[in-house]
């Protein structure tokens, strides 16, 4: 794993796949070092996944420091951003729109690093160059999809209280590379967020509640209860959502009153995903 951090200080130098909302070809090179990552990525994030699990990290805040400090100097590393369905949904049917690129699935790579073979498994949703180089290194486990199927299992991932989450490498959109359906008890990336609050960014929309609709969290509470995110407070018998919310939008899919919506976070700005494709209406709002 050592070669991992001087590698990806060269891959910012190079061609990117995305630029100013235009598909760009990628550079051979570029290729061949992200390709060095995939090898790389169960063994990176089974260590991440020890260290958050350590009860040193876990349990004091000098634990919590170091693994917040490290996580800042791996900023290379894939980060990513919470979003909802509707902007899968526009990044797919725009690269339907190209025709000279790809999506694959294949395992959550999580799941995966730390041997757990709990269904839904296959979810990992690879994306422009990233769909060629895991179908290239792994071509038993990944499987071209159409745009239809992507969005069909997208739809089966949320009902199934998976995150999508988009990530990309440099903290930058021009590296996307992967659609990821996050479980949350397996996502590392998503365990480590919770912990220290790095490596996963909040999407354009947060959850509001209609508090005349909603019919309180004692009589329901599923909102509460699919929240991977812990964004869900009871004010006055109400659901109520904080700050925590990262816009995935799990909590609108389950509640049965209607009682929820996604609205524009003011002032939201994102390096990773592509806001211009995926969600064209923000700069209407």
């Amino acid at each position: 794993m050592a070669y991992v951090i001087p590698v990806f200080i060269l891959l910012m130098v190079f061609m990117h796949i995305i630029k100013e909302d235009k598909l760009v070809k990628e550079s051979r090179l570029q290729k061949s070092i992200h390709k060095l990552y995939a090898v790389s990525e169960p063994l990176i994030l089974k260590t991440l996944n020890k260290m958050i699990s350590s009860n040193f990290i876990r349990n004091t805040r000098v634990g919590r420091g170091i693994l917040k400090a490290i996580a800042k100097m791996l900023w290379f590393l894939p980060h990513g951003v919470v979003v909802d369905y509707e902007g899968v949904e526009n990044l797919i049917r725009w690269i339907e729109k190209q025709g000279d690129t790809h999506i694959a699935i294949g395992p959550c790579v999580c799941k995966k690093a730390l041997g757990v073979k709990e269904e839904p498994y296959v979810t990992d949703m690879t994306i422009f160059y990233g769909a060629e180089i895991y179908k290239e290194i792994e071509p038993e486990e990944y499987r071209y999809l159409s745009a239809d199927e992507a969005l069909k299992l997208l739809k089966e991932f949320e009902k199934s209280g998976l995150i999508h989450e988009i990530y990309a490498c440099c903290n930058s959109g021009k590296w996307t590379f992967v659609i990821c359906n996050c479980d949350p008890r397996y996502c590392v990336p998503t365990k480590a967020y919770l912990l220290i609050r790095e490596g996963v960014y909040p999407g354009p929309k947060k959850a509001v509640v209609d508090a005349d609709k909603c019919k309180g969290l004692d009589e329901c509470g599923k909102c509460m209860e699919i929240c991977p995110f812990n964004a869900i407070e009871n004010r006055d018998g109400k659901s109520y959502v904080n700050d925590n919310c990262m816009g995935c939008g799990l909590c609108i899919e389950r509640c049965p009153s209607n009682a929820r919506r996604l609205v524009w976070r003011k002032g939201y700005k994102s390096k990773i995903i592509p806001i211009k494709i995926m969600y064209p209406d923000f700069f209407k709002s």
